[in-house]
């Protein structure tokens, strides 16, 4: 624990303290002059102390507690009432001061999630301009006390934006809870800076919460001006991005279903249940649909347990080609009232890989827990859960990394996806960029009018979500072979070639044609024996013994190329 958090505490012993030391120091002091005084007399003499009110009337010396009190006493009264007065006036002071900030980060909302982020920025000597509402004025919110400023106003206003030096600022990140609001103000603020000209580069982080409200935005094309205008204002730029997406992505990548047990190509269809109603598990649905691509080159199997039939409805609606790649079984009910028995049924019938928990509520997910332990499985049942309160009771609670029959993984999802590695840095997406780069190195000419053809940072979304299962799926794969990524320096075996295997190679490129096929499915293409890309018809939407050698072999040098590309981040394949 931090001094400061204890800087009341203290304060109010050093009071109490010193009211103590007066009282004695008066009984010794009147005691020798023979005076009597009750305690009551005793202790308003004391409390006079703290406003100075001291007669001067006595003999020195006197008693060293009445000394040290009568020092004391008015020392910590005007202690408080200085931090109170400066309680009130920092908050003012420091938006003053906002004019000569440079270089500093904007955020625009004060939640759990905005929260953690501004922390660990602060952590990182970012300099951090938070734009909430101030619910109590007359006390610090905690950020403001580890070092950001809050400030009311409107960020769609010239005149505020200048007050708070927006065009000299780094970053900007849109975390409101309204996409639309998020939006709207991220192309506001874009507008502005495009006018302020300035020669530092400004990136503008826009979060849209709901992934299907993405994808639907992506395929009506809606981000193509912003990507045009990055490119051309290449000072300023959006990057549009999906929490709920990154953080299935994290999850997905931290504990895929093959990691609990190896998919071989003799392995039965690969089977998960997922806990929840919302907008993670909808994402955790279409990432598993996008990645869970296994050398058994079976379809995935679902079943979503939550409660009314709006989750599967919009996902279907939204998003046809998934049922092209994952196969769904719905379990409507309510969480709170989990049927144990039918959970038991339905496992022993195909046993379930993996549980994502991924519940907006910990206590819904602690209820949910308690009943799988009672789950009649005929090995240890393998749960992820997640959390959505780092400092809640769950968090706590379970500690062990077994309870009873589980094998228990805990995933924060606001710890592991709100910090500024995962958001601005975007470490996560290094492979990904490596593969891209990789792409435009080979290109015998870059045609600049060719969305794909552009820097990763001009790079469409659509692209960039191409790029990032890509280099997600090399894992997959090397699971799939029985193979590892290791420290390039690391000489305790040799690398492994996947050319001396080409029936290993062949497993691989159909892998990644699965994949490679849901993606294009589930960004909105269809079959078509002629490519007419404004229509999103492509004549490769067909099983890999279908196409031609030439295509097949564009599958074969992905494959083939994971070496190289590991290489770039001094990685080197070796065989588990």
């Amino acid at each position: 624990m931090k001094i400061r958090d204890l800087e009341w505490w203290i304060i109010g012993a050093l009071g109490l303290i010193a009211f103590f030391l007066a009282m004695i120091g008066f009984n010794i002091m009147f005691t020798e002059a023979g005076v009597h005084r009750n305690l009551l007399d005793l202790a308003f003499q004391s409390m006079k102390i703290y406003a100075m009110e001291f007669v001067d009337e006595y003999n020195s010396p006197l008693p060293w507690q009445l000394e040290t009190a009568r020092w004391l006493a008015p020392g910590v009264l005007l202690y408080t009432a200085g931090k109170a007065i400066l309680y009130f006036v920092r908050r003012e002071f420091k938006s003053l001061l906002l004019k000569f900030h440079n270089g500093h980060t904007i955020v625009t909302s004060l939640n759990d999630k905005s929260r953690y982020l501004i922390k660990d920025m602060l952590n990182n000597d970012t300099k951090v301009v938070v734009l909430a509402g101030i619910e109590n004025k007359s006390k610090l919110d905690l950020v403001e006390k580890d070092g950001a400023v809050i400030i009311e106003g409107d960020i769609t206003d010239k005149n505020f934006l200048k007050n708070i030096s927006a065009h000299k600022a780094k970053y900007f990140v849109f975390l409101e809870d309204d996409d639309e609001t998020n939006i709207s103000n991220a192309i506001s603020v874009y507008n502005y800076l495009i006018k302020a000209g300035k020669d530092k580069k400004q990136i503008i982080f826009t979060h849209v919460a709901d992934d299907m409200k993405l994808s639907e935005l992506i395929e009506l094309n809606f981000f193509e001006e912003f990507t045009a205008a990055n490119e051309i204002n290449k000072n300023c730029e959006i990057r549009i991005f999906s929490m709920n997406e990154r953080t299935s992505r994290v999850l997905f990548n931290k504990y895929p279903p093959d990691i609990f047990n190896p998919v071989t190509a003799d392995s039965p269809q690969v089977r998960v249940a997922i806990f929840g109603s919302g907008k993670l598990a909808q994402s955790m649905v279409i990432r598993l649909a996008r990645l869970g691509h296994y050398a058994n080159l079976k379809k995935m199997k679902i079943t979503l347990f939550h409660y009314g039939d709006s989750t599967v409805n919009k996902l279907i609606r939204n998003i046809p080609g998934i049922t092209e790649h994952i196969e769904f079984e719905n379990i409507d009910e309510q969480l709170e009232l989990f049927d144990i028995e039918k959970f038991n049924k339905l496992n022993s019938e195909q046993r379930f890989e993996v549980v994502y928990l991924l519940c907006e509520d910990d206590s819904i997910s602690s209820g949910i827990l308690k009943k799988l332990t009672e789950a009649d499985s005929p090995g240890n049942l393998n749960v992820v859960l997640t959390l959505t309160n780092p400092d809640g009771i769950l968090s706590k609670w379970y500690k062990a990394d077994l309870i009873d029959n589980i094998n228990l993984s805990k995933f924060n999802l606001i710890e592991e996806s709100f910090t500024k590695d995962a958001l601005i840095s975007e470490k996560i997406d290094e492979l990904a960029k490596i593969i891209h780069s990789e792409y435009l190195n080979k290109l015998e000419k870059r045609n600049p009018d060719k969305p794909s053809h552009q820097d990763w940072e001009f790079l469409p979304i659509d692209f960039k979500i191409q790029n990032r299962e890509q280099a997600d799926h090399i894992y997959i794969k090397l699971r799939a072979a029985g193979c590892e990524a290791v420290d390039i320096s690391d000489n305790e075996k040799p690398a492994f070639k996947f050319e001396d295997n080409p029936a290993l190679v062949e497993l691989l490129a159909k892998m990644e044609h699965n994949r490679w096929w849901a993606h294009m499915s589930l960004s909105g293409w269809k079959y078509g024996k002629e490519r007419k890309d404004k229509k999103k018809i492509h004549p490769y939407l067909i099983p890999y013994e279908e196409l031609t050698e030439e295509i097949k072999q564009y599958d074969r040098d992905t494959v083939l190329n994971m070496a190289a590309l590991l290489s770039k981040l001094n990685l080197k394949i070796q065989q588990c």
